[in-house]
């Protein structure tokens, strides 16, 4: 009997840990600098089917991706509301002729998880666009997640275009958020990442083995959810 119990007690205790627990997750945390002096703290959370964004822990506003279905769910808790972002592409073609360019910068920052750490300079039509300070190999999985959240997000606001005035249609805008959302990350993982004239983020610092509990990735059941459609009113 007492042998039973034991089994019993195991599986129970499994069960709890199963339940709170999502397994394998890596952390990310950035402190962004923008150019009127704004400063905030942002943590990435990544698993094979989640991409968190948020402020850190106890963070009741959060982004979340989901990775399997595409979708992009942005949780705003003074609204209690939930904009729902359903998978798409981009279906539209840039008003302008878009060439990019790359080049090696010299300037240098240290290793990084043991790995060396590159200065590139991103341009298009010979517009600055980004300086990026980029850890190759370094956390894959993270890098890999961040390109898919970047491709879903580019296809979100490619509608956009058509109602945006043309002064602010330039090549940089054009590519980072629409045309070209993913280069930055072609030469592995941000360390340091400035957006000419948005923001800097600069990694400070990450885990590889983040105990993430499941709360994390579930969407407040008594949240109201919306659509960009329902909020331009149909």
């Amino acid at each position: 009997m007492q042998t039973y119990r034991l089994w019993i007690v195991a599986v129970v205790v499994a069960l709890v840990s199963a339940c709170g627990d999502t397994g394998k997750a890596t952390a990310l945390y950035y402190n962004e600098q923008e150019p009127d002096g704004g400063a905030f703290r942002t943590r990435m959370i990544v698993t094979a089917q989640w991409l968190r964004i948020d402020e850190g822990e106890g963070s009741k506003d959060f982004l979340l991706y989901d990775r399997r279905e595409k979708t992009l769910y942005s949780v705003n808790a003074a609204d209690n509301r939930i904009l729902v972002l359903p998978k798409r592409a981009v279906d539209v073609a840039s008003p302008i002729k878009l060439e990019h360019g790359v080049e090696r910068g010299t300037e240098s920052l240290p290793a990084v998880g043991g790995k060396a750490v590159t200065h590139y300079r991103l341009s298009t039509n010979r517009k600055p666009c980004y300086e990026v300070f980029a850890a190759d190999g370094l956390l894959p999985d993270a890098v890999q997640a961040l390109r898919e959240y970047r491709t879903a997000l580019a296809a979100q606001q490619a509608p956009a275009l058509a109602s945006m005035p043309k002064e602010l249609q330039t090549p940089c805008d054009l590519a980072n958020n629409i045309f070209a959302p993913v280069r930055y990350l072609n030469h592995g993982l941000p360390v340091r990442l400035t957006e000419t004239g948005v923001r800097t983020s600069e990694l400070v610092d990450y885990s590889a083995d983040f105990k993430a509990d499941n709360a994390l990735f579930e969407l407040p059941a008594n949240y109201r959810r919306t659509t960009i459609e329902e909020m331009r009113g149909g």
